[in-house]
């Protein structure tokens, strides 16, 4: 996800404080190198003292060198980057960069450059209607998003011209500029067996026009009954292909990166860098510990899913899926209880280790597996995916459904507040800093 990155509600905290004032204020966000090159997470933020100034009035503000000295001090000795936020308290619609914040920004620009280096820095602009955000100096607009149980697109630049003669239907549901960021941001599939498939033809029928899709198998003969889009002449394709395939079959434009590779291999994780949202659709639990940890601690929004169906004695006694949003301010996948630490291990092991192991015995068994359940559940994960990017109004962000009830029910989990995972004190918006729980380069070869 490109931009400048807020854990909610760190941004709306922000623009109260600094709104609360009619002069202009400034304040200083402190970055942190984001999942890709162009990509910043917000770490902290201070707001300016009174005796940081030389000069503030209703329209233009200064501050002292030596609170700049101070700000360049802490961000070269903790390896942050710097985003000068400050108002234009007076600015009608969204604020744009004045010609006053043009011919200040330079000097500072250059200043960062020297004291700072190995960071980029931003400058950030914040009026009662919204705000915009740039490299500083530079002028390159960037987007600013706040991430939590919503993904909300603070400012975008840059949104292209939609199709509404095909998406018609939709515009008229969530309006132009929802599904203008839909049709904008690359989003990631990982694991494109029964719920990954019919996911990426929901989200190509939605009008996502950016896929990255990662998965290590090929089609078997047994996939067939619930691989969407799949033939028998695709027996032993890899299924990143065939999904590829569906989704231009859907929307020609698509713009596709395919690669057929484990996603808790370290080698691949940094496919999803260049992603703004995330489907965890494995049932793997190697591979939902690494990408749950990842969205949480590169602010990259998250839907993880599962179906399951119980047969007992030739009875089927539970047929049961789940979706769950994974993002600031929500209870992860270690809160919830929907990891198993012992499973994790296991599946991390190389052939090697696994044979050598006296605790992993026989093979896995083959669960039951049915499209239609498959696409139960892709579609509230489709449906949590859009009321969290437009105005789609639904809050539910972990469902549970119960085939044999017929019932989806919402529920609220509680987050642990000292997990490794998705609080301030774990790895939650830590970025490159905080080591996620991969595959280390080499290890599948012995």
């Amino acid at each position: 996800m490109t931009g400048l990155r807020f854990a909610a509600p760190e941004y709306d905290r922000l623009a109260r404080t600094l709104l609360a004032h009619d002069e202009e204020t400034c304040a200083v966000v402190f970055t942190r190198s984001g999942s890709s090159e162009g990509a910043w997470i917000a770490a902290d933020w201070v707001l300016a003292p009174a005796d940081a100034y030389s000069h503030r009035d209703g329209i233009s503000a200064e501050l002292r060198p030596a609170y700049l000295v101070e700000i360049a001090n802490r961000a070269r000795k903790e390896k942050l980057g710097v985003a000068l936020v400050h108002t234009h308290p007076q600015a009608i619609g969204q604020p744009c960069f004045s010609t006053i914040d043009d011919a200040g920004e330079q000097p500072l620009s250059d200043y960062f450059g020297r004291r700072v280096p190995a960071a980029s820095h931003l400058a950030l602009v914040i009026g009662p209607n919204g705000c915009r955000a740039r490299r500083l100096g530079i002028g390159d607009e960037i987007p600013v998003w706040e991430i939590g149980a919503c993904a909300r697109a603070l400012s975008y630049p840059g949104l292209p011209e939609i199709s509404t003669r095909v998406h018609d239907r939709q515009v008229r549901a969530f309006g132009p500029r929802g599904q203008a960021i839909i049709s904008h941001i690359a989003v990631a599939i990982i694991g494109l067996g029964g719920t990954g498939s019919a996911v990426a033809q929901q989200l190509a029928h939605l009008g996502v026009r950016r896929f990255i899709l990662i998965d290590p198998d090929v089609v078997e003969v047994t996939n067939l009954n619930r691989l969407v889009g799949a033939t028998p002449a695709d027996i032993d394709r890899p299924k990143v292909e065939v999904a590829a395939r569906h989704i231009r079959s859907i929307n020609p434009e698509a713009q596709i990166t395919a690669r057929r590779a484990d996603i808790v291999d370290e080698a691949t994780l940094p496919t999803l860098y260049g992603a703004d949202f995330l489907f965890l659709c494995t049932d793997s639990h190697a591979s939902r510990a690494v990408v749950g940890q990842l969205a949480y601690q590169f602010l990259l929004p998250c839907i993880d899913m599962g179906v399951s169906i119980t047969v007992r004695e030739n009875e089927i006694t539970h047929v049961t899926g789940r979706t769950q949003m994974l993002a600031p301010g929500l209870p992860c996948l270690v809160c919830t209880q929907a990891l198993d630490g012992e499973q994790i291990r296991r599946e991390m092991l190389t052939p090697e280790q696994r044979a050598a192991d006296p605790y992993v015995q026989g093979i896995h068994e083959p669960q039951p597996a049915v499209i239609s359940l498959n696409s139960t559940v892709a579609s509230l994960a489709a449906t949590m995916f859009l009321s969290a990017l437009t105005p789609v109004p639904s809050a539910a962000r972990l469902q549970f459904y119960d085939g044999l009830k017929g019932t989806v029910r919402p529920a609220i989990a509680s987050r642990v507040s000292s997990c490794v995972v998705c609080s301030p004190i774990g790895a939650l918006g830590k970025g490159p800093l905080w080591p996620l729980p991969v595959r280390p380069h080499g290890a599948r070869d012995g």
